[in-house]
């Protein structure tokens, strides 16, 4: 029997490594045969905010893991803090107020399993 789970995936760091193994383990995830993914969501804040902009090396894959319906959510207090605009990012993000805060209320009021990236 599949295990049936949410999992969010927080993204603090700028690295350009880690974004690319970010990307690998989310497609991962969702390619794992035991797992029935009922949500997926990849939330980032800080420096991990700029996996999702629109000329990060990572777009496309990006946009493509928003095609397989994983939810892209990045920090509005990072996006601020950065002078970003929404338009600066792939068009599928969606702006919480806080990233960490996104995540707290993902794991307490839906239960997402949490891994940090």
């Amino acid at each position: 029997m599949d295990a049936i789970v949410n999992t969010v995936i927080h993204l603090s760091s700028s690295d350009p490594v880690t974004h690319e193994s970010v990307v690998g383990n989310v497609r991962n995830l969702l390619a794992d045969e035991g797992l029935s993914n009922d949500a997926v969501a990849l939330v980032a804040n800080g420096g991990g905010v700029s996996l999702f902009a629109a000329d990060a090396p990572q777009r496309e894959r990006v946009a493509a893991l928003a095609e397989e319906d994983v939810a892209l959510k990045a920090c509005g207090n990072t996006l601020v803090g950065g002078d970003l605009a929404e338009e600066d990012l792939v068009d599928a993000v969606e702006i919480v107020p806080s990233g960490i805060g996104e995540v707290a209320r993902l794991q307490s009021e839906e239960d997402y399993a949490y891994f940090e990236a």
